[in-house]
């Protein structure tokens, strides 16, 4: 636990590191899990009237955690948005392996994510491929917190997974149907992978499942799960194998 004369110093140390000349002042926020620090930006003039106060935007920042002094890089954001933001990291801690968490934080996500206006326009926009297919609510829980991403496989590994929306807003449902009546299990489409390629996958009780030329396989029981196994890379076993049913 640091004090805050603590969190303050280093947040001066932080600000003045690399700077010639007279260290900048720095804008500091307490707040119950520690302390928001940014650099202070010149104070804008104009030509009639009072100073304006100075724009926060695109100002560097930092958090510094008030239980471990350790200091985190974040966007410039108001102050309200960036403690929430905040909190909802700290409550995500341990949810992944920390080389896991470190590829998804590269990516992009974030707690508390949400792509919901983007997943409900792609699933408007490809309303008639995705016909007779349900969105089930596991499935837009998922697309809504990892919508977008693009995750690379580690460890040595050479493939990607896109969860849609992606960048290209294609769809494929072909497989999802065939999986469908093959185990008698419907999926919703989630993504796809390099490997094949082959589409991603998802059931109503939220397994996640990649449908491959050569085969499909059971990547994980929850989307958590499933996203540890395809950063990670690994053997997963055949969706034939009906290891993922709960009624064996």
């Amino acid at each position: 636990m640091i004090s805050r004369d603590e969190a303050l110093a280093r947040a001066r140390r932080w600000a003045a590191a690399g700077r010639p000349g007279p260290p900048p002042e720095v804008d500091f926020y307490e707040f119950d899990l520690g302390f928001v620090a940014s650099r202070r930006g010149p104070t804008p003039q104009v030509a009639d009237g009072p100073p304006r106060p100075p724009s926060a935007t695109g100002q560097a920042t930092v958090v510094i955690d008030r239980e471990t002094g350790e200091l985190s890089r974040w966007p410039s954001l108001p102050i309200p948005a960036l403690v929430e933001r905040y909190a909802q990291h700290r409550a995500a801690e341990g949810r992944f392996p920390p080389d896991v968490r470190e590829v998804l934080d590269q990516a992009g996500w974030f707690p508390g994510r949400d792509m919901t206006a983007a997943v409900d326009l792609w699933l408007a926009h490809f309303a008639d491929e995705l016909a007779g297919l349900e969105c089930f609510p596991a499935a837009r829980a998922a697309l809504i917190e990892f919508g977008g991403l693009i995750l690379p496989q580690v460890g040595g590994g050479r493939y990607w997974s896109s969860i849609q929306p992606t960048r290209s807003n294609g769809v494929v449902t072909e497989s999802s149907e065939v999986f469908a009546e093959e185990f008698d299990n419907p999926v919703f489409p989630l993504g796809n992978n390099d490997d094949g390629p082959s589409e991603l996958a998802m059931d109503a009780q939220g397994r996640v499942f990649q449908l491959h030329w050569a085969d499909d396989f059971f990547i994980g029981p929850d989307i958590d799960t499933a996203i540890i196994a395809l950063i990670r890379g690994g053997r997963m076993p055949a969706a034939s194998d009906l290891t993922w049913r709960t009624d064996n």
